[in-house]
Formats: structure tokens, sequence, C-alpha cells
């Protein structure tokens, strides 16, 4: 029974902290330039909880994570801002029913939406994990969102659905995002660590 009751306390306490967590992304991404710093710093705490490291608590950690990762997470998001857009203006420009050619145009600009899409999903867990220059962060990025097309079309249902759920029901932005990132990283760093074995293991030869 007391094992029980400890799993129950443990649960809630980690839902409380995710809605914690969560509270905190919102309210220091509202300027929206500071959505990268923010979202990386979310991802950073989330890292913490699932590797069961020792921390300070969500406050302090959250901080702590927005000061160290804010020059890179920054630098990327003037990037794919300036990124996404060119997608949308390509996007409102191109008319796939006048011809051929615009049609083709607009194949090849989903194909992008697609690809700037899996990369964009990888670049925070990969950015909190590995220790990483912004080029390399995209880099490995662009390269783990091929490698894996399982977990990439995975993780882009998981993301679809996020915003499906925020869209029909706006009050969910209370928990959404953190539980969000919970599910995005522990998948990630499931097959993060299994590269890591396999990389040792090629090594071990």
């Amino acid at each position: 029974m007391n094992s029980l009751n400890n799993r129950l306390y443990s649960a809630l306490n980690a839902i409380v902290d995710l809605v914690l967590l969560n509270l905190l992304w919102v309210i220091t991404m509202l300027p929206l330039v500071t959505f990268f710093p923010a979202t990386a710093a979310m991802f950073g705490v989330v890292r913490y909880r699932i590797l069961q490291k020792e921390t300070d608590g969500i406050l302090k950690s959250f901080l702590k994570m927005f000061k160290e990762n804010f020059k890179q997470s920054f630098v990327i998001s003037i990037m794919w801002s300036v990124l996404a857009i060119f997608l949308y203006f390509d996007y409102r420009i191109i008319d796939p029913s006048s011809s051929v050619r615009q049609l083709i145009l607009y194949i090849i600009l989903v194909v992008g939406f697609l690809l700037f899409s899996s990369i964009s999903i990888y670049l925070f867990p990969i950015m909190v994990h590995f220790e990483l220059s912004w080029k390399n962060v995209i880099r490995n990025a662009f390269l783990f969102s091929l490698m894996n097309p399982v977990l990439t079309v995975l993780l882009l249902i998981i993301v679809g659905a996020e915003t499906a759920l925020f869209y029909f029901y706006p009050v969910t932005i209370l928990f959404i995002g953190s539980f969000t990132a919970y599910a995005i990283y522990y998948l990630c760093q499931m097959w993060f660590n299994q590269l890591l074995k396999y990389e040792r293991n090629e090594l071990g030869r």
C-alpha cells in the first residue's frame, strides 16, 4: 500500500512540475522573440527530469537552462524565422492549379516544408542532449530526421496532435507544451542511447 501511495505521490508531483514548467515556458516566450530560448530551457529541464539528475527546483533549473542556451537558440531562431517566412510567402504566391510549372514548384515547396518540420522537431532535443555548435545542431537534426523516418513521423504526429488539440481547446496551453516536450525528448533520448551503444560496440570491435 505504501509503495502504491509513493508511486501515486511521485506521479502527481511530476504532473505538478510539468504544469509549472509549462507556465514558465508560456511566460518567457510571450515576447515571441524568446520562443526558441524558452523552448530550449523547457527541454533542458525535461532532460534533467527524465535522466533523474539532481535539480535545484523547476524555476532555478529553467532560468539556468534559459541562460545557458540563449545565445545558441536565438541564433537558430533567426535563421528558422527567415526560412518560415520564406516558405509562407511561397505558399501564398504559388498556385498549383495555374500551370505545370507552378504545380512542380508547389510539390517542391511541400517537400521543403516537411523537411523543415522534421528538422525543427529534433533541434531542441539535440541542443540540450549534446554539446554542439549551432551549425552542428542543425546538421545533426537534418541527419537524424533522415536516419530514423519512423521516429520522425511519430514525432510529427505528436506535434500535429498537440497543435490540433490547442486549436480546438485553447485552455490546453496550460500544460500542453511541457507534456509534448516530455514525450518528444523521452523518445529521442531512447534513440540517442541506441546510437551511442551502437557506436561503442563498433569501436570495441
